[in-house]
């Protein structure tokens, strides 16, 4: 029965139906054809999410259009932003993990709870290390060159306040 197809029906609003036709989708022409594409996507999404693997390849396939879309453009004017790079290569690790945290389990225990935000906590500094990296000389490979060392200093000084106060709560619990 496996090769045997069934004959299904929908009705759907004008807009639907513009909307298949117009739908490009690799090696489907015709409304049957782009209708079995989107139920196989939706079934790899529906499957792939539970393991981060399979979540990394569909967060991965949905950002492939925008990134080739932002490539294109940037070989196209002679551009290239490491920052666009670097959060382009971190949002799906972090989305993918995200997704495949709970697997198939529909509640998560306080543990499981605490090693998401454990791993969170990991893969976000990953980036604010990844970003200071790149404000370690004034000019950085970006669209323009100086907007990572004009948008670092608020952080900057955020990280002088957590060492001062830092500073102060260690001589405060030497004293006692």
């Amino acid at each position: 029965m496996a090769g045997k197809t069934i004959p299904i029906s929908a009705r759907l609003t004008p807009d639907d139906a513009e909307f298949i036709a117009r739908l490009e989708v690799e090696g489907a022409t015709t409304p049957s054809e782009k209708l079995r594409a989107i139920i196989v996507e939706a079934r790899q999404r529906h499957d792939g999410t539970e393991d981060f693997i399979g979540s990394l390849k569909l967060v991965e396939e949905m950002l492939a259009p925008t990134m080739r879309i932002i490539r294109a453009g940037e070989f196209e004017h002679h551009m290239h932003s490491e920052l666009v790079t670097r959060v382009a290569d971190w949002v799906p690790e972090c989305m993918a993990y995200l997704i495949a945290s709970n697997g198939a389990d529909k509640e998560l225990s306080a543990q499981a709870l605490q090693e998401i935000e454990v791993e969170l906590l990991a893969r976000v500094l990953v980036l604010m290390q990844s970003v200071l990296q790149m404000a370690v000389t004034r000019r950085s490979s970006c669209y323009e060159p100086t907007r990572i060392d004009g948008a670092i200093e608020p952080m900057l000084e955020l990280a002088q306040v957590i060492i001062d106060n830092r500073g102060k709560t260690t001589r405060e619990q030497e004293k006692q």
